[in-house]
């Protein structure tokens, strides 16, 4: 579960700066952002790329994760219950034991994510793609 830190909303589109640097370079300028167990509840981060980005145990319940760019992220054991993910990418990412109840991923890309164990209680997956998760 996510304790109580917290990046300070400037400090958090310094990283989120960083991180997409990071990812369009792969690895050779930036920084891959780190945000496990962090509590970023009711955050919006709309439109961030957090491709491959470290997300495993992060509480981001009812966040605006609305187009996010999470390609290859894990997000190992995540809590994402209430979240917003229209039109999120989440193709390949390791979604393992994550808590989506609740959660709105109507048009996401989930194809190759793998979702064994999460929790998909009440949520919703209209017109997602869900290809070949597992």
């Amino acid at each position: 579960m996510a304790d109580e830190t917290d990046h300070a909303p400037e400090d958090m589109a310094s990283l989120l700066k960083s991180h997409s640097l990071w990812a369009s370079t792969d690895g050779a300028q930036g920084e891959r952002a780190d945000l496990r167990n962090l509590n970023l509840a009711g955050r919006s981060l709309w439109r961030a790329d957090l491709r491959r980005a470290l997300l495993d145990g992060c509480n981001l319940a009812a966040a605006n994760l609305d187009h996010c760019d999470f390609r290859g992220a894990s997000l190992k054991g995540a809590c994402l219950s209430g979240a917003s993910l229209w039109e999120a990418n989440l193709g390949n990412a390791d979604l393992r034991g994550a808590d989506l109840r609740d959660a709105k991923l109507d048009h996401a890309d989930l194809r190759g994510a793998d979702i064994t164990g999460a929790k998909l209680e009440g949520a919703s997956f209209k017109f997602a793609l869900l290809g070949q998760s597992v």
